[in-house]
């Protein structure tokens, strides 16, 4: 009679389940520091992050060895479009300011 596998023994639901708590910790912090470089509404707070992945200092290589991820394929794999997303972030912080300052100076 062959051995019996418990189906779940080789998902991604047993893997999560077993990390630790640590591990699970810097993915997070990995994780909100790539969600406000892509998605933050704080423009400031975007370009902080951008900064610090395009940087690659030593905490970002730190965070993402905690995370159990390679730094060099994390800042590759995103560069570009981190690039871009930079560019556009300050293209429209450079375009209000100018339209706040036309404003005022109408007034």
């Amino acid at each position: 009679m062959g051995k019996s596998r418990d189906p779940i023994a080789n998902s991604s639901i047993y893997l999560e389940r077993n990390k630790e708590p640590e591990h699970k910790l810097w993915i997070s912090v990995l994780s909100k520091a790539v969600d406000d470089a892509f998605q933050g509404n704080d423009f400031g707070e975007a370009l902080k992050a951008i900064d610090w992945i395009k940087r690659a200092g030593i905490d970002f290589k730190k965070v993402c060895q905690m995370a159990g991820r390679s730094p060099e394929y994390v800042r590759e794999r995103i560069l570009q479009t981190l690039l871009e997303r930079e560019k556009r972030i300050i293209q429209n912080t450079e375009r209000f300011y100018s339209e706040t300052k036309k404003l005022k100076s109408n007034e």
